[in-house]
């Protein structure tokens, strides 16, 4: 299969503080891959380089068979979900969602319909007219989930996509992931939630201070340190360093 984003020998430092080193990783059509590791290990800078907010020291980023320093028309093709979404408190659920469909070039009967969807599969529909800074932190949660598909993208990138998400919440994320997927797309989903991951993705990359330290189909690295769970496989790799 085809490897719809494609990482090699990813390099990022912040002034003397590095970030990322060497990473390489693949995401295939039709995958779920999960960027696995503690707190301070490098996810948050590897998504912010494929999304094109961060520009990196050194490698190759290659979406959708396209280098992403040649040409910025691969972010067409991205539903892009921050680990700490910065809404606009100033617009109404509706707006906001409006904005980003002409944004992304959806026409506009095409973005209502869409948005109407979106509003009944988050159960968002009684609050559109209500300012973003009103709603609640899980209502703005999923505002901000709701965002990344409005344009019914092909590869998704999603940060820390479920918390602050109830379990309904959860689970129609998860559905509509594997719909994209399903469609012939491919998802990255960096996240700390070890037992999600384990039962969500397909592959996973486990990363430890900046580093790849094992990247593989999930069973696999669970037999690799024999262990009985990713959270288990995860603690035992991680420890090792």
């Amino acid at each position: 299969m085809e490897d719809l984003v494609r990482i090699r020998g990813l390099w990022k430092s912040y002034g003397e503080t590095l970030a990322v080193a060497d990473l390489s990783l693949s995401i295939r059509v039709g995958e779920i891959h999960g960027l696995l590791g503690p707190n301070g290990a490098g996810k948050t800078t590897v998504v912010k380089c494929i999304v094109g907010l961060l520009k990196p020291d050194k490698g190759q980023i290659v979406v959708n068979g396209v280098e992403i320093t040649s040409s910025e028309s691969y972010k067409t093709l991205i539903g892009y979900l921050p680990e700490d979404p910065a809404l606009p408190e100033y617009l109404t659920v509706e707006e906001f969602l409006g904005y980003l469909a002409r944004l992304r070039s959806v026409k506009p009967q095409e973005a209502k319909l869409r948005i109407d969807e979106l509003m009944e599969i988050f159960n968002l529909a009684r609050f559109k007219r209500e300012f973003i800074g009103s709603l609640s932190k899980g209502l703005r949660q999923r505002v901000a989930v709701a965002s990344a598909f409005i344009h019914k993208p092909k590869i998704l990138i999603l940060d820390e996509p479920f918390l602050g998400l109830d379990p309904e919440g959860q689970l129609k994320v998860k559905s509509m992931v594997k719909e994209i997927v399903k469609d012939g797309g491919a998802a990255l989903i960096s996240t700390h939630m070890l037992d999600m991951a384990e039962r969500f993705c397909d592959t996973v990359t486990i990363m430890y201070m900046g580093r790849e330290i094992i990247s593989g189909d999930v069973e696999s690295i669970k037999q690799v340190v024999n262990a009985n769970s990713l959270e288990e496989a995860f603690i035992k790799l991680v420890n090792r360093r």
